[in-house]
């Protein structure tokens, strides 16, 4: 027997009560190779500069540091670790074949094995090279995940990519109902990535690790036999402004990233259907530059096809006492 969805939503809004996810701080050491800079850095551990910058007390304009120093990093994004060990040369080896091997540039090898290699130009069986070791990727550990199944004006890409928290789960479902009730005649849109069961790493995504981001794909005037990004041209603005507005007016949604430049046409869009100056400022970071963090609609490379929605974490409730 099935029920309505008004009753699904009313007792999905009762679970909401007793669900909330913990919001973790992974600490990491980060040891220094020749050549990085504090903003390559920053960005493996998905942290600001002057976060990096904060926590080690490096002040000053200097960009490069000093090699092997170990740096203290807080990041909220588990990350792949990183160190250097000890590799004992085998017969056959050359340089090029160990750099491969332990997914190194070859100018990096040699960088960390300099006083080595300057005093033996042959690499001799059974001799010691600093190399780099990489661990294990981050394995899913987040409770509380629900899979989201296809329903009123979407389908889901891949259920095994479809774990969400319950905010972002209840909120997709909500969105694409009211954009299935407002164009009924509209084809389903397709939902890609969300987390995988458990969260963790999800290749390729940066992101997508505990259930709070999933890519959705803009509404296009037409349909193509082959895969299309979004311009100002082919992008369907009414349908796909909706959706957007839907999310980033729902209150439950930090950020949403799509390209600058597609911005533009949905800034001037949004403009005409009367949203007000002060509504256009808090929303768009178009026009004030694709560098400036303003707005919940922000610039980030890759989203010409899809646009970004990243929800608020969900807050710890305390059980009524």
């Amino acid at each position: 027997m099935r029920c309505t969805s008004r009753a699904l939503s009313i007792a999905l809004a009762l679970v909401l009560l007793l669900v909330g996810t913990n919001s973790s701080a992974y600490r990491y050491k980060h040891e220094v190779m020749p050549g990085e800079t504090l903003r390559q850095i920053a960005k493996r551990y998905h942290i600001t500069v002057r976060k990096l910058r904060k926590l080690n007390r490096l002040w000053g304009k200097r960009k490069t540091l000093r090699a092997f120093r170990k740096l203290r990093i807080v990041t909220s994004v588990p990350v792949r670790v990183r160190r250097r060990v000890r590799y004992i040369i085998r017969k056959k080896d050359t340089l090029s074949k160990i750099a491969e091997r332990h997914r190194m540039k070859l100018w990096l090898l040699k960088r960390l094995n300099r006083g080595v290699l300057r005093r033996r130009k042959v690499l001799s069986v059974g001799r010691k090279l600093w190399v780099l070791a990489w661990g294990p990727k981050p394995t899913g550990s987040v409770k509380g995940l629900y899979q989201l199944e296809t329903g009123p004006g979407f389908i889901v890409r891949n259920p095994q990519r479809s774990w969400g928290t319950f905010t972002a789960v209840m909120r997709i479902a909500s969105v694409f109902a009211d954009y299935s009730r407002y164009f009924p005649k509209a084809k389903p849109v397709k939902v890609w990535d969300l987390s995988k069961r458990g969260g963790g790493y999800l290749s390729p995504h940066v992101s997508h690790r505990r259930g709070r981001d999933v890519d959705i794909p803009y509404v296009l005037k037409a349909k193509y036999k082959t895969f299309r990004a979004a311009n100002a041209r082919n992008i369907d603005l009414r349908r796909s402004w909706f959706l957007i507005k839907r999310f980033v007016d729902s209150g439950d949604v930090k950020m949403v990233f799509i390209h600058y430049w597609l911005q533009r046409p949905l800034y001037r869009y949004a403009k005409q259907r009367g949203a007000s100056k002060k509504y256009l400022q808090k929303v768009f970071q178009f026009p004030r530059g694709s560098r400036n963090n303003v707005g919940m609609i922000r610039h980030e490379p890759g989203h010409a096809t899809h646009f970004h929605v990243r929800f608020k974490r969900e807050k710890k409730r305390k059980p009524n006492s």
